[in-house]
C-alpha cells in the first residue's frame, strides 16, 4: 500500500496492523528503507496496532514524510482500489471495490467532475445486483466498464 493510501485509512479510522506491515514491505520492495520501516516489516499482522503506529510515526520522521491533504489521500486510496479492480477476476469483489470507490467519491470528495463516472458505475452495480439491469448491459459489460474506468483513473493519476 502506498503512503498516501495508508494515510487515507488512518484518517478514516479503518487502518489495521496489516496495512502498516504491507506499507513497509512496499517501501522495502521499492528500495526505501529506514530503521523503523525495517522494524514494521517484521511485525506479524495480528500484533498490537499501538506499537506499530509508534514505529510508523518514527518512520515518517526518518523518511521526512509529511501528511498530505485529505483529497490526495482519498484519491490515492481510490488508486489502490483501482489496482485491485484491475487484478481481480471475481466479479463480486470487483463490484465491491467499485462500490467502495463510489462511496469515497460521494461522501469524501463530494462528487468531483473527473470522478462522476463512478456514480454511473454504482448505478449499474445496483441495477445488476437488483436484477434491474437493462438488456443491453450484462454482467461482463458492467465488469468491463468498471475495469476500463479503473484503467483510466490509473492512467490519469500516475
Amino acid at each position: 500500500m502506498q503512503t498516501n493510501a495508508l494515510f487515507y485509512k488512518i484518517q478514516k479510522g479503518t487502518v489495521i496492523t496489516k496495512d502498516y506491515v504491507n506499507w513497509s514491505i512496499n517501501l522495502l520492495e521499492n528500495d526505501v528503507s529506514s530503521p523503523s520501516v525495517n522494524i514494521i516489516s517484521s511485525f506479524l499482522t495480528g500484533e498490537s496496532i499501538f506499537e506499530v503506529e509508534e514505529y510508523f510515526n518514527r518512520a515518517l520522521n526518518e523518511l521526512e514524510i509529511q501528511k498530505p491533504t485529505f483529497e490526495i489521500c482519498a484519491r490515492a486510496y481510490i488508486g489502490h482500489l483501482a489496482n485491485k479492480i484491475i487484478k481481480e477476476n471475481n466479479h463480486s469483489f470487483t463490484f465491491d471495490f467499485a462500490y467502495k470507490i463510489y462511496r469515497i467519491v460521494a461522501s469524501d470528495l463530494d462528487y468531483p467532475d473527473d470522478l462522476m463516472e463512478w456514480y454511473e458505475i454504482s448505478e449499474m452495480i445496483d441495477e445488476q445486483r437488483n436484477g434491474d439491469i437493462p438488456l443491453e448491459f450484462n454482467e461482463s459489460q458492467v465488469i468491463s466498464t468498471i475495469k476500463n474506468e479503473a484503467n483510466i483513473f490509473l492512467g490519469l493519476n500516475v
